[in-house]
């Protein structure tokens, strides 16, 4: 990879993006050398296996907005986004100039992935780091939300929606690839006769026909589509995520 890489890690509460993030950066140092730069964007992180090089609880603390304005976790959250999106252009450029001239800039997000992908704050972060260096999005899939075949459906239409709200690659991935319910879901993702048969013993009658033709539109979006599994709490994976986000950033790269 060439001058200064992106990577975005999203993905909803406890599917292990910060310590995807602190894995992943490790690799990276370890097998290429790279010290990574890491960025925290989530301002409800109480603590974090990382150094970050920007952190937004600078800025902003959940904690502090629950205890200095009585909100509850999720108002605190919202009104720590609304914080965050008046102050984006001071943000952009302070993580602008974290840039060494080659490596990695790895960004955590908040752990409510919705106010990251579905307010400004996300799409604005990214499309201004897009503008002038390679960024690329991980989305990252919990097999325990997964293992279902609605969760599975569910989770891969968040990696299209994803690729839609920030415009720019997104590679999927499923993380925690240490526990056994991660296998289940590779199969699933490797054999569509097996995904149906769970359609088939969880649901019934309409819903079980709409479930499927749900599934065969996720097929159709997502022939471009290859995930892969890695596990943040033993490394394992690390190097397939490398080279899946390199193809992700090559023009002629093929995902399927």
């Amino acid at each position: 990879m060439r001058s200064v890489v992106n990577v975005v890690m999203i993905g909803p509460a406890g599917c292990g993006k910060t310590s995807l993030v602190a894995s992943f950066g490790e690799w990276l140092k370890m097998e290429l050398g790279e010290e990574a730069v890491y960025i925290n964007l989530d301002p409800g992180a109480l603590s974090l296996p990382y150094v970050p090089y920007y952190d937004v609880r600078s800025l902003v603390k959940v904690s502090d907005l629950m205890e200095l304005e009585n909100l509850g976790p999720n108002g605190a959250m919202i009104r720590a986004a609304e914080i965050i999106e008046e102050k984006l252009d001071e943000i952009i450029g302070e993580i602008g100039i974290l840039d060494k001239g080659s490596g990695f800039r790895l960004i955590d997000t908040p752990g409510q992935m919705e106010l990251f992908l579905f307010r400004d704050m996300g799409p604005r972060i990214v499309g201004a780091l897009s503008s002038y260096s390679m960024t690329a999005a991980v989305y990252i899939m919990d097999p325990l939300l997964a293992s279902s075949s609605s969760g599975l459906a569910i989770g891969l239409s968040m990696s299209m929606i994803t690729r839609l709200r920030l415009q720019v690659p997104v590679v999927t991935v499923i993380n925690k690839s240490d526990l056994e319910i991660a296998d289940e879901v590779s199969i699933f993702l490797a054999d569509e006769s097996k995904l149906i048969d769970r359609i088939e013993a969880e649901e019934r009658g309409l819903m079980a026909d709409l479930s499927i033709k749900f599934l065969d539109f996720i097929k159709d979006l997502s022939k471009a589509m290859r995930v892969i599994k890695v596990s943040a709490k033993t490394g394992s994976g690390m190097a397939d995520l490398y080279n899946i986000i390199n193809d992700a950033l090559c023009e002629c790269g093929d995902l399927t």
